[in-house]
């Protein structure tokens, strides 16, 4: 008899294991401190060590409760992805107060993205390039409808406010009858104050998925 498929178990502990970590690190630091850093409204507050903040991730308001760490959505009983509550708790926890930086960088040149490179690539730009490929308004449609707007890097380009203070451009370059259409995405470079490479990368793939879905070919990994 085979041996039953593991990977979905191994996937789901990585995940709780890295939720429990956020959770960890978030209820060890200055809450309110870290909030004002991020850009996160304080709403609730006890007489105990007990806070309550709301956040704005890509376009919907999120509650995060510390120090438990519980992350819900203020209009929604829903529950929140785990791959969302992630990076909300890492980058409310990573967050430096820096202010924008004024200078546009690649991945290339994030410390450590090198290591995070072809998977940024894979789970990103090449992607998009198979979602949009010849449908250069479809991209700018599906940016609109995932709270996007115009970037002035590009005239098909879009910029996602991800968190207050990261936000990402998606550059689209439609190509030929000789050249295939490609993507780039950048950022200002005081994102690397905000989220470390691997969750840089993460958040890419999540608006990538999100970029997706609107066309109808939703492809998270």
């Amino acid at each position: 008899m085979t041996a039953p498929e593991k990977k979905p178990t191994i996937r789901r502990d990585a995940f709780v294991k890295a939720l429990q970590l956020g959770k960890d690190k978030l209820a060890q630091s200055d809450f309110a401190a870290q909030c004002e850093k991020a850009g996160a409204e304080i709403i609730e507050s006890d007489d105990s060590v007990r806070k309550v903040a709301r956040l704005r991730f890509l376009y919907r308001d999120y509650r995060v409760e510390c120090p438990s760490g519980a992350i819900n959505y203020c209009d929604s009983e829903d529950e929140v992805l785990p791959y969302d509550q992630i990076l909300i708790l890492h980058y409310l926890a990573h967050a430096s107060g820096a202010p924008l930086a004024g200078e546009i960088i690649s991945y290339q040149q994030i410390p450590d993205g090198w290591l995070y490179y072809p998977s940024f690539l894979e789970r990103t730009t090449y992607i998009l390039a198979r979602t949009f490929s010849g449908a250069p308004e479809g991209f700018r449609k599906a940016g609109m409808e995932i709270g996007g707007s115009k970037s002035a890097l590009g005239e098909l380009a879009i910029e996602v406010i991800a968190f207050p203070k990261v936000s990402y451009h998606f550059i689209m370059w439609p190509g030929d009858d000789e050249l295939d259409t490609e993507f780039t995405c950048v950022f200002d470079r005081s994102l690397t104050e905000y989220l470390p490479a691997e969750d840089i990368t993460v958040l890419a793939n999540v608006i990538t998925s999100r970029l997706a879905q609107k066309a109808g070919k939703g492809n998270r990994k």
